[in-house]
């Protein structure tokens, strides 16, 4: 799949179970019509859709390729027969509803009624702790952003990241690398923002 595709949109009927191979995808949430709010950027081995093993009901967020990516689509009736004959993926899946309800308990987190700063902060630490690479003697961590993906995850708009993400240079916190590429510098610090 090719970056901007779309994987699956909520109030799909829930008949399949992804498995991310390669590449990166992004769930999200829409709201006020036309907006949407990052829930979670998902990586290489990462599984999604709903967990259960059989189908039940709908699908509760949407996906879409954040790159290019390859994703496994496997069929609930499949996966359900695939369980009965071995305990240890049930187990597996255990584990991804487990991921799943922590991803969402983050979205909550970051979202709850604050002023954008708080929720940039709690998105870039997200970001850089999920998809960040150690930089500067493992001090510093980066990742390979553009201001889009932080505004969605802290429901915001480009102009207001933009403004924020000045700031956040200008007092030392973080730092550009290149295109796309942002090294956060005072991660103690932007968490002291985040819980404000």
């Amino acid at each position: 799949m090719e970056a901007g595709e779309t994987i699956y949109v909520r109030g799909d009927p829930d008949r399949h179970l992804c498995f991310l191979a390669e590449g990166m995808v992004k769930l999200y949430m829409g709201y006020r019509g036309h907006k949407e709010v990052v829930v979670t950027l998902l990586e290489e081995g990462d599984v999604f859709g709903e967990p259960a093993p059989r189908p039940e009901g709908v699908l509760h967020d949407s996906a879409e390729a954040a790159s290019t990516c390859r994703v496994a689509v496997v069929g609930k009736a499949a996966l359900e027969h695939h369980v009965q004959r071995d305990p240890r993926c049930a187990l597996a899946l255990r584990v991804a509803y487990a991921q799943r309800v922590q991803r969402h308990e983050r979205a909550m987190e970051r979202l709850v009624p604050r002023g954008i700063r708080p929720r940039l902060a709690v998105s870039l630490l997200e970001l850089a702790d999920r998809l960040g690479e150690p930089t500067e003697g493992g001090v510093a961590r980066s990742a390979h952003l553009i201001h889009q993906t932080p505004a969605e995850m802290a429901v915001s708009s480009r102009v207001g990241v933009s403004k924020e993400m000045a700031r956040f240079r200008r007092e030392g916190l973080t730092a550009p690398r290149g295109k796309g590429r942002i090294v956060l510098l005072d991660e103690p610090r932007l968490g002291e923002i985040a819980r404000s």
